[in-house]
């Protein structure tokens, strides 16, 4: 007697697999700043950055108090890359369970994969991010003195 292996419809796998690309999408357009345009080069912002911090070390020096800070405007994009990121494990998981369920394999590998390469890009974009900002402070300190005009 043969037995025949069942084939279950790929619900999950499919699911998991658009799941996936949506989150990769929102993510991708989330790391391209389109949400947030640039209003100013980077070349001002640093520059900006660079005359706080000589006016902060002036005010310092002087003993005079800092100025309270401008309240900040709200900032929806970190609750969009957060759902991005459910989203993301909610592909891996539909995947596993497609998996588990022996749906067709190949949806539910990409379901898996496409998950847990959205997952790493946001990981690697703000490690890489982390890694410039140390760099670019460690070049304003080491100039410190031609900021202050010394």
């Amino acid at each position: 007697m043969q037995e025949a292996s069942q084939q279950h419809a790929a619900k999950f796998g499919l699911t998991g697999f658009l799941l996936g690309i949506a989150s990769l999408v929102v993510i991708l357009i989330q790391l391209s700043a389109l949400f947030e345009p640039a209003e100013k080069s980077a070349g001002t912002a640093i520059g900006e950055i660079a005359a706080e911090i000589r006016l902060s070390a002036s005010r310092a020096l002087s003993g005079e108090p800092a100025p309270a800070p401008a309240p900040a405007p709200p900032d929806y994009s970190r609750f969009i890359t957060i759902g991005a990121l459910c989203v993301a494990g909610g592909a891996v998981v539909l995947g596993g369970i497609g998996l588990y369920r022996n749906e067709p394999h190949r949806l539910s590998y990409l379901a898996v994969g496409v998950g847990t390469s959205a997952l790493v890009m946001q990981y690697v974009f703000w490690l890489a991010v982390l890694i410039c900002g140390v760099a670019l402070l460690i070049s304003i300190i080491a100039n410190i003195d031609g900021i202050l005009g010394g």
